[in-house]
């Protein structure tokens, strides 16, 4: 799953950050003499020199990037690092460029807010949602990893495999944990035979040198970076590999490199059992407008015999439980709450599929299965996973217990590894000693995508950072505490940071965020505020 990145409201006053505030130079902010800059830039660096990027604008592809006037581009790099003279692939690159006066520049920050696999090249619009006297100092990149999206070759294996009408995910005996088994298989035989030579070059470290390959192109001795989920962890490989390559750095709900990618993945089923039954709470509120049940059992018991009643006979032929179960996967966001109830309220009380179908269509692809070729090619090749299915199934039916709304969703949806057919890589070793200071912010409580203790367990990983704790609630897409916005805006625009504390814990602990009023939000377009299309 993928929950939205904390959207920042007006919070530059909060942040003492009001106009006519004191802004400290790049070189001041995060150094102590004017050759500090040039002296933490020294160090490794990926062993390959890009061609430049030829910049155009934007096609209408990217709406968003076009009513910006960003420009996009190709960056160059090789297939293989290690044979940098041979074959050459292209990776998709997008740019929004600062707009304060060059006394204020701040240099390049590359956004990358995605799940492994994830299209990131309208990623450099993420500025947008920042005060626009901190937005404006950075140059905004946004990219699409290697075999991703608009980056050429992209990687497909079976584009009919994200049919509406695939089966579903919870089995109910043998027979259809066999028939599961059986796709996992066949779709990591499909990638097998697709003969992609990317199959055997899209490791996290891959996508690390692809990023200071950018930094090289576009002429910096650093790069910021934010970074969420998989993006974190794109950002504590990185910073391992080229410390003195980051000027700032935000890893946003990190994810240790213990539980990448096994851990990482079972991790999250107890999360979205939670995130299910604070939406039913909140649901159960208001059933005066949802009219779903008066009590969040009630309201949890029409999801399920809903779910039931779809396996038996789909809605229309197609839309059967498994298309249910990923629509209420996006009640990991609060923000999506509104927009669920509605769809939910208007299928179980009237009938009425369009909604349902809006959503979907909206936000899981049903024409390309690039998403899940990456996604599978980059976290089976990454990190060893269990090569027996007694241990999958084992695991999935204890896991099942406590969590039965996502526990199957996530087996089957990575069950590829089993039988993947690159050979995984160890475990990246994660050192974040050398880096620079790094602000973290993470959502503890009912966090879908990464657990509390993974942000201590990287915290120790990196003895400079600062994590900053958005506590006690689902998180919402265009909110914000002003504690935790303040404190990143503070951080990236005069590059300050609270105060670390000692032990094992939480820096800054900021309150919830609200809960939304029913009936708002954008029932009825389809697409789910602040969800880029991106399953588990």
């Amino acid at each position: 799953m993928k929950k939205t990145v904390i959207a920042l409201v007006a919070v530059a006053a909060s942040a003492g950050l009001a106009a006519g505030a004191f802004y400290l130079s790049p070189a001041s902010a995060d150094s102590d003499s004017e050759n500090a800059l040039a002296e933490l830039s020294a160090g490794p660096e990926v062993d390959y020199v890009p061609p430049p990027i030829q910049w155009g604008a934007c096609t209408d592809v990217l709406p968003t990037l076009v009513s910006l006037g960003a420009e996009c581009g190709f960056l160059t790099v090789p297939l293989d690092y290690a044979d940098k003279d041979g074959e050459k692939i292209k990776i998709s690159v997008s740019r929004v460029k600062a707009t304060a006066p060059e006394d204020s520049y701040q240099g390049a920050m590359v956004a990358n807010l995605t799940s492994a696999g994830a299209s990131g090249v309208g990623q450099s619009a993420w500025g947008q949602l920042l005060p626009e006297n901190t937005r404006a100092d950075y140059d905004w990149y946004g990219f699409d990893a290697r075999g991703v999206g608009t980056s050429q070759p992209a990687l497909s294996c079976d584009p009919n495999v994200n049919a509406y009408d695939r089966p579903s995910y919870i089995p109910a005996n043998q027979k259809e944990i066999k028939a599961n088994i059986k796709l996992s298989e066949d779709y990591a035989k499909a990638c097998a035979d697709s003969g992609s030579p990317l199959l055997e070059h899209v490791h996290t470290t891959d996508i690390a040198k692809d990023l200071d390959s950018l930094r090289k192109a576009i002429g910096r001795p650093q790069l910021n970076y934010y970074g969420y989920w998989y993006g974190a962890y794109l950002g504590q490989v990185y910073s391992t590999l080229y410390p003195n390559r980051v000027r700032r750095m935000v890893l946003d709900s990190a994810i240790s490199e213990e539980n990448a990618w096994w851990g990482f993945n079972f991790g999250q089923n107890e999360p979205l059992e939670q995130n299910l039954t604070a939406f039913s709470e909140w649901v159960a509120k208001y059933d005066s407008v949802y009219r779903l049940g008066g009590t969040a059992a009630e309201v949890r018991k029409k999801y399920d015999t809903t779910l039931a009643a779809l396996k038996k006979k789909p809605a229309e032929g197609k839309y059967g439980s498994a298309t249910w179960n990923e629509i209420f996967l996006l009640s990991y966001n609060t923000g999506n709450w509104n927009t669920l109830a509605m769809a939910f309220s208007t299928y179980v009380n009237d009938q009425d599929t369009t909604r349902l179908k809006e959503i979907f269509d909206a936000n899981y692809p049903t024409t390309s299965d690039n998403l899940l070729a990456m996604q599978s090619a980059i976290s089976c090749s990454d990190a060893p996973w269990p090569a027996d299915w007694d241990t999958w199934l084992e695991e999935s039916e204890k896991s099942q217990k406590t969590a039965p709304f996502a526990t199957w969703v996530n087996t089957w949806y990575f069950a590829p590894c089993q039988s993947w057919p690159v050979k995984a890589d160890k475990a990246f070793d994660v050192d974040g000693s050398k880096a620079p200071p790094t602000l973290m912010l993470i959502d503890t409580t009912i966090d879908a995508n990464t657990e509390y203790s993974s942000a201590l367990e990287v915290r120790k990983d990196f003895p400079k950072a600062v994590l900053v704790e958005s506590s006690g609630s689902v998180p919402a897409d265009g909110t914000s505490t002003t504690c935790v916005g303040g404190a990143l805006v503070n951080y990236l625009k005069v590059g300050t940071l609270p105060d670390r504390v000692e032990g094992d814990q939480t820096d800054v602990v900021c309150p919830a965020n609200d809960l939304p009023a029913p009936g708002g939000g954008t029932a009825g377009t389809g697409a789910v505020p602040g969800f880029a299309p991106n399953v588990n």
